[in-house]
């Protein structure tokens, strides 16, 4: 960085996408000017234009460049395939930084951070800050490839972040250097206007996730099963689409739900589909921070949730934002659930409070705050020499 002007970064993500972590970083870029860094975004893969996802990421807000090294795959190829792409993708980025010269580049996901981490700091002059969001283990992000791509990217970053202790206990003992690493919570925006009063009727209850194994739906709707026949009064609507669609479906028809819950697909606003509802509940086996909490406490929601490894206790205060459980736990998911629906004022009182905690906690304006001050330690320690962590065995991946 040169004296009297702005720190540069260059953020790093595989692809635009409508995911958590896309979100999180379209926000955070907006959000860091205010705080003397100047943004741009690179992604390394090419995506179809989507003018819904052009208006949820902002990104006419955002100096956006698009290396194009490959079109995104339809579906999962495998990691193997992935680092391929990484292959081609890592001249187009290091041709693109010799021309850019950021003070420090920020990869998001794996994919990213092992296209920054296969080039060479010193050269190029740039500090590495990589953000990792997954939990080395979970049931829809496996295999060793991908766990050791993620070791790798923050083992050799001058800096890492990661949004919970959870994982940051994990990746440390894994190997990580505990002096490089820091918790920064991911962050939420919040709804324009207060959440309007529920209506008579049952309670209405939200989920949110990709329809995958590993967002615990199957389970959820077991849980509801039991409350349908202890004739609790709900609704249910799921948000988001993914493979195991056909088979959640099969599944609430077995079990006589198609009259409580629905599959309403991709929200374009989460924040507006939470709104319209009563209480969130969290099934999943494995998150690595858990972001639809934050968004449920925004719009002033309670929140249920299995006590998993990484999120959701940093989130939930137990007994005041909303109600956590043992993992698997079923019938006390179940018991939590019929507590909330039958008890108005209870919902109240424990969405006010999650509102006002994530008001406190969980803001955007807060996130970039911290990753500023990251990304100028990170700078300032390349230009005193301090960068120890240059290592090229990415190809033995």
């Amino acid at each position: 960085m040169t004296r009297g002007r702005p720190l540069r970064v260059t953020a790093v993500l595989p692809v635009l996408a409508g995911g958590g972590a896309e979100v999180q970083m379209a926000e955070l870029l907006r959000a860091l000017p205010a705080y003397g860094v100047e943004c741009e975004l690179v992604t390394l893969l090419s995506a179809p234009p989507d003018e819904t996802l052009t208006r949820r990421l902002h990104l006419r807000e955002l100096r956006h460049v698009d290396l194009a090294a490959a079109p995104r795959a339809a579906g999962g190829r495998g990691a193997a395939h992935a680092l391929r792409n990484v292959a081609r993708a890592r001249t187009l980025l290091r041709e693109h930084l010799g021309r850019s010269q950021p003070d420090v580049v920020y990869s998001r996901l794996w994919y990213a951070g092992v296209a920054v981490a296969s080039l060479n700091r010193r050269t190029l002059g740039f500090a590495h800050v990589a953000n990792e969001e997954n939990a080395l283990r979970n049931r829809d992000d496996a295999g060793l490839i991908k766990r050791q791509a993620r070791l790798h990217v923050i083992r050799q970053a001058d800096r890492w972040v990661v949004p919970s202790q959870g994982l940051l206990r994990d990746f440390t003992r894994a190997g990580g250097d505990a002096r490089r690493g820091q918790v920064i919570h991911n962050a939420t925006r919040f709804p324009a206007a207060p959440r309007p009063p529920a209506p008579a009727g049952p309670v209405r209850l939200a989920a949110m996730g990709r329809l995958t194994a590993g967002k615990g739906f199957a389970r959820l709707l077991d849980v509801l099963s039991d409350l349908r026949r202890q004739d609790v009064p709900f609704t249910l609507d799921i948000a988001g689409e993914g493979p195991d669609r056909a088979a959640l479906q099969a599944r609430i028809a077995a079990l006589n739900l198609g009259a409580q819950v629905r599959l309403v697909g991709f929200v374009p606003d989460p924040l507006a589909f939470l709104q319209a509802h009563d209480v969130f509940v969290l099934s999943s086996y494995a998150e690595g921070f858990a972001n639809v909490l934050a968004e449920a406490m925004a719009c002033g929601l309670p929140a249920v949730s299995f006590d998993i490894r990484h999120g959701p206790s940093e989130l939930i205060t137990n007994g005041e934002t909303g109600l956590l459980v043992p993992d698997g736990d079923l019938r006390g998911l179940g018991d939590a659930l019929r507590a909330l629906a039958l008890d108005p004022a209870l919902r109240d009182r424990m969405g006010a409070a999650g509102l006002e905690r994530a008001r406190q906690r969980f803001t955007v304006g807060g996130m970039a705050e911290a990753f500023a001050a990251v990304f100028h330690a990170a700078a300032s320690g390349r230009r005193q020499g301090g960068e120890q962590h240059v290592r090229h065995s990415w190809t033995h991946l």
